[in-house]
């Protein structure tokens, strides 16, 4: 981490000694904030969000459904047979497997909407810094928390005009 941090000061230490008759002119952007506050960003979030509630219903459910099991077995298992006691034992395992495979299904499916989310985002967000940093002749545009910015002053947060682009996009 602390390489990363000399690397990123040698490249601006060698930025500044191009050229004299060259201005230097450096500017950050906020990718988190561009995330979280762009019309894409929350979005993309509610969708998530959405589908997180859904799969909770459906997960309430089953659960509902084991512990109801699970209960019959405490209540009237020494009332069963023995076979009739073995086949609901089996089917609670049953559906316990299931609902941990459940569970587990559905954090993947979750944190995959939010990794293309967030790549679909990215990419667009991309082109945006690209372009303002080709029309307002910037030398170079840091993202704020990969490039260890300290400190910067906020006339070179470039966030709320990325944020502005992206939301003025058609999808």
């Amino acid at each position: 981490m602390r390489s990363v941090k000399w690397v990123v000061f040698l490249f601006i230490l060698s930025l500044s000694s191009l050229s004299f008759a060259q201005q230097l002119k450096i500017g950050y952007v906020d990718i988190q904030r561009v995330l979280n506050d762009s019309k894409k960003g929350q979005e993309a979030k509610a969708k998530i969000e959405a589908r997180g509630k859904e799969l909770d219903r459906q997960f309430q459910q089953m659960q509902q459904e084991l512990n109801a099991l699970r209960e019959e077995i405490e209540k009237k298992g020494s009332l069963m047979s023995e076979t009739a006691l073995r086949e609901k034992q089996r089917q609670f395992d049953q559906k316990r497997r299931q609902l941990e495979q459940f569970v587990s299904d559905s954090q993947q499916e979750l944190q995959e909407m939010e990794r293309k989310a967030v790549a679909e985002i990215l990419k667009e967000v991309e082109g945006i810094i690209a372009n303002i940093g080709k029309n307002k002749g910037y030398t170079l545009i840091l993202e704020k928390q990969r490039s260890f910015i300290l400190y910067a002053p906020p006339e070179i947060d470039l966030t709320n005009e990325v944020i502005k682009a992206l939301d003025a996009k058609k999808p």
